[in-house]
């Protein structure tokens, strides 16, 4: 019974049978996405700043030192 099972499921999987959804609007999305770029990009800016200055005070302090 499984045999039969299995050669119907694979029967209907290549079958293509149509689906009817209805298209996703996405507009007001991509428009949200697109308005956080700045805040983002800021931030990402400011903990790759403070990354790369904390990394030069242990660099500057193990030279003096």
């Amino acid at each position: 019974m499984k045999k039969h099972a299995a050669v119907a499921l694979v029967l209907l999987a290549i079958s293509g049978v149509p689906a009817f959804a209805a298209a996703i609007d996405v507009a007001d999305v991509v428009t949200d996405i697109g308005a956080q770029l700045v805040p983002v990009g800021l931030l990402g800016s400011a903990v790759l700043l403070l990354t790369v200055g904390i990394k030069a005070f242990k660099w500057v302090r193990r030279a003096m030192s």
